[in-house]
Formats: structure tokens, C-alpha cells, sequence
């Protein structure tokens, strides 16, 4: 038995937290990114800034399977509620921030149909 303590965060906090991404109000926003946030501000136009953000940083997790077993919770619970992916990133903050090392953002978006008014 290993002394190293498990992540706390898993397939079953990533599946709560996808699942009330997707099914937040995806207003539009407005595109207020830093200078090396410039994937975040591609996905901010490409989703014509409606979409709900999960934000997570690395260093939550022990190691690269619980990073896998938490992704995958995400995705399902987005699915679960009928939204989707709609971009994936990780960036790299300098370790000179409070906040700095790797965090993975995942943009959730849900398409709207036809006969469905956009998002406003």
C-alpha cells in the first residue's frame, strides 16, 4: 500500500462539474483575456462568447490517470445534459502568479437548432 495520498478529485467531480457546465446560462460574454491566453480568445470567438468554463489546475491532481478519470467525468456529464465541447486548452501561468503551473480549461457550449433562437 502506497503512502502517497489520492487526488480527491475524480471521475465523479468531473462528471458534477460537466454536468452543471452544461447546463448553466451561456450568456455571451465579453473577450477580457491576457496576453498569453491567445487560444482562450481564439475559443472566446470561434464560441461567439457563449459557453460556460470548467477550470482546473494540475497540480489538484496526484497523477496523469486522475487527470484522465476527472476528463473523463467531465465529458460525460457534459453529455448527460445534452452539451458539448466545444474547445480544450492548457496553459502554462508563470509560477511567479498565485495561481501559476499548468490549468486545463474546457469551454462547454450546446448547439442551438433551427427553429431555436441563439443565445443572446
Amino acid at each position: 500500500m502506497s503512502d502517497t495520498a489520492r487526488s480527491t478529485v475524480g471521475y465523479e467531480v468531473g462528471f458534477a462539474e460537466g454536468a452543471k457546465a452544461g447546463r448553466a446560462d451561456m450568456k455571451a460574454r465579453e473577450a477580457c483575456f491576457e496576453p498569453f491566453e491567445d487560444a482562450l480568445s481564439m475559443a472566446h470567438a470561434v464560441l461567439n462568447g457563449s459557453y460556460a468554463v470548467i477550470r482546473r489546475r494540475q497540480i489538484d491532481f496526484q497523477s496523469f490517470e486522475d487527470i484522465q478519470n476527472w476528463m473523463g467525468g467531465v465529458a460525460a456529464g457534459i453529455e448527460s445534459v445534452g452539451a458539448r465541447v466545444g474547445f480544450q486548452t492548457t496553459i502554462e501561468y508563470p509560477h511567479s502568479r498565485p495561481d501559476g503551473g499548468a490549468v486545463t480549461y474546457i469551454f462547454v457550449t450546446r448547439d442551438f437548432g433551427p427553429s431555436e433562437s441563439l443565445p443572446k
